[in-house]
């Protein structure tokens, strides 16, 4: 069996047919999104080992594309954490795609600014305000990322549903449960949910992520936010197998289909859901 081209030669190459998407799992809580005319959205990408540095908390893998090797478009950071607004890439893809959009949070803003990104390349949204990006719609949903860390609050965080001209993602971010986000994005029809599902600081775990899941119109579940980090003891409370998500889902009785993704991993998604390549 030969192995599968170099993520960034995969992106490249794919070529969406008209109402569909091409989609990638970078691990973490990252994704990429191609579209038919060759944008490409990119959502929380994580590509550094900068946690280490940080917290002494190393990555699990290594990051399938390089910030060098990257060309997104959009770049949509949900909040300012580091996995999610990645002080080790974001400058660089800043400084190597100077066309880029980078849409974040306030907050975020206040640390991508202080790394030197122009004000310009960035545009700010919050829970409740859509912007049109052309071929893609980006409306903010709140969430409740409550992250116990005294100093790493967000309370600006956010989901974000996006509307491929009708084939619709819904990426939950990070955040805890809440009533709100269902509320919020219950009547949308959606070709592909992502769910955080670790259940630790400030995240759902894989059962609040089913429940959910179970209550959204949504044809294609991903759960994510279970395979980053290297650790040698897994606390009791995390929930990092996305086979309990996906087995809770069931007991609820969701018949939406759930894929365990694999990082690098891609994906073919239309109206109808999502299909892994």
């Amino acid at each position: 069996m030969t192995s599968p081209a170099p993520l960034a030669e995969r992106i490249a190459a794919a070529r969406p047919a008209a109402g569909s998407l091409a989609a990638w799992w970078l691990g973490g809580s990252g994704f990429i999104f191609k579209t038919p005319a060759g944008r490409q959205v990119w959502i929380d990408p994580y590509l550094s080992d900068v946690v280490k540095t940080m917290f002494g908390v190393a990555r699990a893998f290594s990051a399938p594309i390089t910030a060098a090797e990257a060309a997104p478009d959009f770049v949509i950071s949900t909040h300012w954490h580091e996995d999610h607004l990645d002080p080790g890439c974001i400058p660089e893809l800043a400084r190597r795609q100077p066309t880029a959009k980078f849409i974040m949070s306030p907050g975020a803003m206040a640390h991508a600014v202080s790394w030197g990104l122009s004000p310009r390349q960035i545009t700010t949204i919050v829970p409740g305000q859509t912007l049109d990006l052309g071929d893609v719609k980006l409306t903010a949903i709140v969430a409740r990322h409550e992250a116990g860390v005294p100093g790493w609050e967000v309370p600006d965080a956010f989901g974000v549903v996006l509307d491929f001209g009708g084939v619709r993602v819904f990426h939950t971010g990070d955040t805890d449960y809440d009533a709100r986000i269902h509320r919020a994005v219950a009547a949308t029809p959606l070709a592909l949910a992502t769910l955080c599902i670790n259940g630790s600081v400030g995240n759902m775990n894989a059962h609040e992520a089913a429940l959910l899941a179970w209550q959204l119109d949504a044809r294609t579940l991903i759960p994510h936010h279970h395979l980053l980090w290297a650790r040698e003891k897994i606390p009791a409370y995390e929930t990092l197998d996305p086979n309990l998500f996906a087995d809770t889902y069931r007991k609820l009785g969701g018949a939406a289909k759930v894929i365990l993704p694999t990082v690098g991993g891609g994906y073919t998604i239309t109206a109808g859901g999502a299909v892994p390549n």
